[in-house]
C-alpha cells in the first residue's frame, strides 16, 4: 500500500512537472513572439509601415479578433501622417484608427487609464472604441493597453478575442506591458522622424512645400494617373510686378504677401493637392484627379480672391494680382507617351508656357496650354 502511495504521488508529481514544463515551453514561445513583433514595430522606418503591423498584421500574429488603436492628436496631423493620401486604406481601416481631438475629444481623454484593463472590464470602460466594429459581437474578451511616454498617455492599444479565457483580470500581463511600452516608442518615433522629414521639405518662409519636395511627388502623381488613366492639372502661378511690391514697399512686405497667397492657395485647393513654392514669386499646384473645368474654375476662384484681398503696409493698402498658367496630362499624354520623367518636365514646361501666355495677355488672368486663355 505504502508503495502504491508513493507511485501515485510521483506520478501526480510528474503530472505536475509536465505541465509545468508545457507552460514554460509556452511562455517562452510567447514571450519569443511578443519580442520579436515589439522589434518589428520598434524598427518601421514610415507610418504606413507601422500602420500596416498595428492594425493588420498583429491580428494573424496573434491570432486575435480585431484591434483598436487610439491616439491622442497633438499636433493635429496624426491621420495625416498614417494615411498619407491612400484614402483606400483610409476607408477599410477607420474604424481601427480612432484619433482623438485634444479639444473636442478632452472628456474622453481624460478617461483613458495609464495601467492595462484586461477582460470586459475594458469593453465597458471604453465601449467607443468598439462601437463602429463588424465583429463587435463576437467580441469575448479584450485588453486594453494605454501607450504611455514620460508618464503621459499618448494613446491605447485594444486587443480583442473570441476566447473568453485570452484576457483575465487577475492574470498576469507582463508580455501585453512590454508591447504596450514598445508600441508607444514606435507611435512617438515613427511620426517624429516623419514630422522631421516633412520639415525637410517646406519652405521656411511660406510653409508651401519647396521644389524638392514637388519633384518627388510630382513624379509619383503622374505615374499614379497614367496607371489609373487619370487626369491631373498642373498649375504655375505667378505675382504680377512683384518686383515693384519689393522696391515699393520693401522686402517684408513682399515676404508677407508670398506668405498671404499660399494660404489663399491652400483655402481653395484640397489637402491630397500639392502646393508648392517653385522660386521666387514662382508657384506651382499638382492637382490630382482633377478635370481641366473644375480645375479652371478653382483657378478662377484663386484669382479673384488674391485680387480682392488688400495688403496693407504703414497702414497702407494695396492690392496684389497674379497669373496662372495651367496644363492637363490627359491633354498632353499619347499612346506612346509613358515614360514619366519625360511626361513631368513636359507638363510643367507646358504649365509654364501658359503662364507666360497669362502674363503677355495682361496678367491677372487664367490661361490654358494650347494658346487659349479661357
Amino acid at each position: 500500500m505504502m508503495n502504491e502511495s508513493i507511485y501515485d504521488q510521483n506520478r501526480e508529481l510528474q503530472r505536475k512537472l509536465d505541465q509545468l514544463l508545457k507552460q514554460a515551453r509556452a511562455n517562452e514561445k510567447k514571450q519569443e513572439l511578443y519580442e520579436t513583433f515589439g522589434f518589428e514595430i520598434i524598427g518601421a522606418s514610415t507610418p504606413k509601415q507601422l500602420r500596416d503591423l498595428l492594425l493588420s498584421q498583429i491580428v494573424s500574429r496573434f491570432q486575435l479578433l480585431d484591434v483598436v488603436l487610439c491616439l491622442i492628436d497633438h499636433h493635429k496631423d496624426t491621420e495625416r501622417l498614417f494615411f498619407d493620401r491612400d484614402e483606400e486604406a483610409r476607408l477599410q481601416l477607420e474604424n481601427k484608427l480612432q484619433i482623438l481631438d485634444t479639444l473636442k475629444d478632452a472628456e474622453i481623454i481624460q478617461s483613458l487609464v495609464n495601467r492595462p484593463l484586461l477582460g470586459v472590464d475594458a469593453l465597458k470602460k471604453y465601449p467607443w472604441m468598439i462601437a463602429n466594429l463588424k465583429a463587435k459581437n463576437q467580441i469575448r474578451s479584450a485588453a486594453f493597453l494605454p501607450l504611455l511616454r514620460s508618464d503621459r498617455v499618448i494613446g491605447a492599444l485594444l486587443m480583442l478575442s473570441h476566447d473568453p479565457h485570452r484576457y483575465q483580470e487577475g492574470v498576469g500581463t507582463l508580455f501585453l506591458q512590454k508591447l504596450s511600452a514598445m508600441t508607444a516608442v514606435a507611435v512617438e518615433n515613427c511620426l517624429n522622424q516623419q514630422r522631421l522629414k516633412e520639415i525637410s521639405y517646406q519652405d521656411v518662409l511660406t510653409q508651401a512645400y519647396n521644389r524638392r519636395y514637388f519633384d518627388l511627388r510630382f513624379k509619383d502623381e503622374i505615374a499614379r494617373c497614367v496607371r489609373w488613366d487619370d487626369d491631373l492639372i498642373c498649375m504655375f502661378l505667378d505675382v504680377d510686378y512683384f518686383k515693384k511690391i519689393n522696391d515699393t514697399y520693401g522686402h517684408q512686405t513682399g515676404d508677407l504677401v508670398l506668405r498671404r497667397m499660399v494660404s489663399l492657395i491652400k483655402e481653395q485647393v484640397r489637402s491630397c493637392d500639392i502646393v508648392a513654392r517653385y522660386g521666387g514669386e514662382e508657384f506651382v499646384v499638382a492637382l490630382p484627379s482633377t478635370t481641366l473645368q473644375a480645375a479652371h474654375e478653382i483657378a478662377e476662384r484663386l484669382r479673384l480672391a488674391i485680387c480682392s484681398t488688400p495688403m496693407s503696409f504703414l497702414n497702407k493698402q494695396f492690392k496684389v494680382s497674379i497669373s496662372i498658367g495651367m496644363a492637363s496630362l490627359r491633354g498632353l499624354l499619347t499612346a506612346q507617351q509613358h515614360d514619366v520623367d519625360f511626361i513631368c518636365s513636359t507638363l510643367l514646361d507646358s504649365a509654364d508656357k501658359a503662364l507666360y501666355e497669362a502674363k503677355e495677355g495682361g496678367r491677372n488672368q487664367v490661361a490654358v496650354y494650347a494658346n487659349r486663355i479661357l
